[in-house]
């Protein structure tokens, strides 16, 4: 039977396993387009939806329950239903979900990340990643003076207009892979915004490097996922980063990186981990413990156009910035995340992505496992993965095959096949993932 075929029929049986979902899915299109509200959780014909989570279980309207292994695209790195933050939140909820003034949680969740951070002198709050890499780039812009930005192909930094170019779009309309066209990734983008987006090749650093010296003189910011996570969970080269410190620290250029995902990597993040430092860093997911958050901090001087004790020269604003409850959630979690966890996650993750690698060498599968630290992805592919052209080029049969039959198998996953552990898991959870994969594939 070929992948394809397979690939149909473990989805006629999700189908059979989802009646419920379905319902649901029906009427919900009458009110959310698509069904939801959110277009990354998305998959044909139909996504599941959720009852209840609890430690890396979930269960879903049909009562199917399946290990986590996304955690709310990474952001549950506790697992779900985490309890001290749950009795925290609920205690707190006692006593006001939200004010119009500061709050205490907010002082202590930015003294956890400024301490563990390198790069981070001051920080502030917002509800989105999208948001932390507006104001990011914003506050670039404001200190330098220019307007373009510099980002690489497949990276992912939110869905605002500047930073919605060259994302997971088709690479045959992205021209030469050594200098990328850059092209938008939504309807409804101006051109004249893309005009002000430079985009360099991930993991290139000669070609990279000749494009960003061409524009250095109109580029305000070059941002970049140390991980590229949702185009795949690839690792950047020490080497690529390096260049980009060198040549952004010498051309007075803003360095920002984005460790929306990548911030699981180490307790101080991606940077710590790489040992490179930029000049700002954009957060979310997890720092909030479970709930909405992003933010954005760096060095004093940039962080400082925003202070309004004599009128900031960046605004920023935002109803539900720094609420106690997601301050207190992301706070307790961070203070959690202690070194031994973090050493536990990383084997967890590399015993997955050795299990992972074993399996598909045993049936002859061609594959590639990327990922750092807690997070990981599968390529069906038979050449190394260093950009996100090379995971364009995988197999996306087996792709579909792999996520259906593990949703199927009681696994919860993701589509693009990229995934990560979460501290509520142990040996047998991570087996029971590398068992049904196999089984899955052994079905072909």
């Amino acid at each position: 039977m070929t992948a394809q075929s397979e690939a149909n029929h473990e989805m006629e049986r999700y189908l059979e396993l989802t009646p419920k979902s379905r319902r649901i899915w029906e009427e919900a299109r009458e009110y959310l387009p698509g069904g939801d509200t959110r277009n990354s959780i998305f998959w044909s014909p139909y996504p599941i939806y959720i009852d209840r989570g609890e430690g890396c279980h979930t269960w879903d309207v049909d009562g199917v329950d399946r290990l986590d292994f996304i955690g709310n695209m990474t952001s549950l790195i506790l697992g779900n239903a985490y309890p001290p933050v749950v009795q925290a939140v609920q205690e707190q909820a006692s006593r006001g979900l939200v004010y119009n003034a500061p709050n205490e949680y907010q002082v202590r969740l930015a003294k956890l990340i400024c301490e563990r951070v390198p790069s981070v002198e001051m920080v502030r709050f917002t509800n989105s990643g999208t948001e932390a890499t507006l104001n990011a780039i914003r506050a670039a812009r404001a200190l330098t003076g220019k307007a373009k930005i510099a980002k690489c192909e497949g990276g992912y930094h939110g869905t605002h207009d500047v930073v919605s170019v060259s994302v997971r779009t088709d690479p045959g309309l992205g021209g030469d892979a050594d200098r990328p066209t850059p092209i938008p990734s939504v309807g409804g983008l101006p051109q004249e915004v893309v005009d002000h987006v430079v985009v360099i090749p991930f993991n290139n650093t000669r070609a990279s490097r000749e494009i960003l010296e061409e524009n250095a003189g109109e580029l305000a910011a070059v941002i970049i996922e140390p991980v590229l996570g949702g185009s795949g969970m690839v690792p950047a080269e020490r080497e690529y980063l390096t260049m980009l410190r060198e040549f952004s620290e010498n051309r007075g250029i803003i360095l920002i990186f984005d460790e929306v995902i990548s911030f699981r990597v180490s307790r101080g993040g991606a940077q710590e981990y790489y040992g490179i430092t930029p000049d700002m860093t954009t957060f979310g997911k997890i720092i909030g413990g479970g709930f909405a958050v992003g933010a954005f901090g760096g060095r004093r001087d940039l962080m400082g156009l925003f202070d309004p004790t004599n009128g900031p020269i960046v605004g920023h604003a935002g109803t539900f910035n720094g609420n106690p409850m997601t301050m207190l959630a992301g706070s307790i979690t961070l203070e959690h995340l202690t070194p031994d966890v973090y050493r536990r996650l990383d084997i967890l993750a590399e015993r997955l992505r050795q299990g992972i690698r074993d399996v598909c060498v045993e049936l002859e599968i061609p594959v590639q496992v990327t990922g750092v630290g807690s997070l990981f992805g599968i390529h069906f592919i038979d050449r190394p993965i260093t950009t996100w052209r090379d995971i364009a080029g995988a197999n996306k049969d087996l792709r579909q095959q792999a996520f259906w039959g593990l949703m199927n198998e009681g696994v919860l996953f993701t589509p693009s096949l990229v995934g990560c552990v979460s501290s509520a898991m142990g040996e047998s959870e991570v087996d029971a993932f590398i068992q049904a994969f196999r089984r899955v594939l052994e079905r072909n």
